[in-house]
């Protein structure tokens, strides 16, 4: 900081420099070096070095007032609170950034009028939609043709992600926290894709867990039917296990298996892996859902996975003793 501060006032350093110099010059030239010139000088290199070390502190103090700012990373603040200057340039400098921060707060609020004209246009949509698909299930009735059904079912799957995903925007006010038994969310979750169970003829193996946990029953049921639907979606053969171990519930598959240079970036939004480059339709949002709502609710995931062999879900949550 003192190198900055000396930088700064560089050229008034030259300028004592030079008018110390001046006067031993002139007084060299006419050899009437005496010590009235002596004095001259000594009291400029004096008086300049005072002026130095006066201003340090308050340069000190400056910078870092302008450190604290720029940390908090809020421009319309900075405008707001920079203090008063009577040097030019600087005011003009601050007349400036305030008249950024305007233009930046006049920009966010436009954006936000957007982003919450989109939101409540697909929220209106996501609930009409619920209208003709309802119907179409009644329609289509017990006897209807089963790949009908299954259609309509992922269709429901789709709007049921859109709804969640626009909430998740302020999902910490739709929580209702409290303690609540696992295996009454785990099979009203099984009881949701027993169609696609039979549908794929695939085995489950349900354990109980006979655990409780402290989180919001309708949003962790979500996020256990994405891993479910996942699990459905990329097994063909075999089986899907639920589980309880080590105060974890697990929720294991026997299907394709995710690469390993997939597993660390699944979840991440809109990413999809090798296997969702294969299936055209996935779009890489469930994962990213299921973990952004268990990072809010306080519990965790863990995905372990071999291709061909598998993948194992585990999910800590906040357990409570009975």
């Amino acid at each position: 900081m003192i190198f900055g501060y000396l930088r700064k006032q560089l050229t008034k350093i030259l300028f004592s420099l030079f008018t110390v110099g001046t006067f031993l010059i002139v007084a060299l030239l006419y050899a009437q070096l005496r010590p009235a010139v002596m004095y001259a000088s000594l009291i400029v290199l004096t008086v300049g070095t005072a002026l130095l070390c006066f201003g340090y502190p308050r340069y000190r103090t400056r910078i870092q007032y302008l450190k604290e700012l720029n940390a908090s990373m809020d421009i319309e603040g900075c405008s707001e609170h920079l203090r008063e200057s009577n040097d030019m340039e600087i005011s003009m400098y601050q007349d400036l950034l305030h008249s950024l921060a305007v233009s930046h707060r006049q920009y966010v609020t436009k954006e936000e009028e957007k982003y919450r004209d989109r939101s409540d246009y697909f929220a209106m949509w996501a609930h009409q939609i619920k209208t003709p698909i309802a119907a179409m299930h009644l329609l289509i009735d017990d006897h209807g043709d089963p790949e009908i059904k299954d259609q309509l079912f992922r269709i429901e799957e789709y709007v049921s992600i859109v709804m969640h995903y626009l909430k998740t925007d302020d999902i910490t006010k739709d929580f209702v926290l409290n303690d609540y038994a696992l295996d009454p969310i785990i099979q009203e979750a099984v009881r949701h894709y027993s169609s696609q169970f039979i549908h794929k003829k695939l085995k489950l193996d349900y354990v109980l867990t006979n655990m409780h946990a402290v989180t919001d029953k309708k949003w962790l049921l979500f996020v256990i039917e994405q891993i479910i639907s996942n699990s459905l979606k990329y097994t063909e053969h075999g089986s899907i296990r639920i589980y309880a171990e080590d105060g974890n519930l697990i929720i294991a598959d026997t299907g394709c298996g995710i690469c390993a240079e997939d597993l660390a970036r699944v979840g991440e939004k809109g990413y999809t892996g090798y296997n969702g480059r294969i299936d055209d339709h996935a779009s890489g949002i469930g994962l990213y859902l299921c973990r952004r709502i268990l990072k809010q609710l306080g519990h965790t995931i863990l995905l372990k996975s071999e291709v061909g062999k598998g993948t194992e879900v585990i999910l800590g949550l906040n357990l409570t003793k009975l």
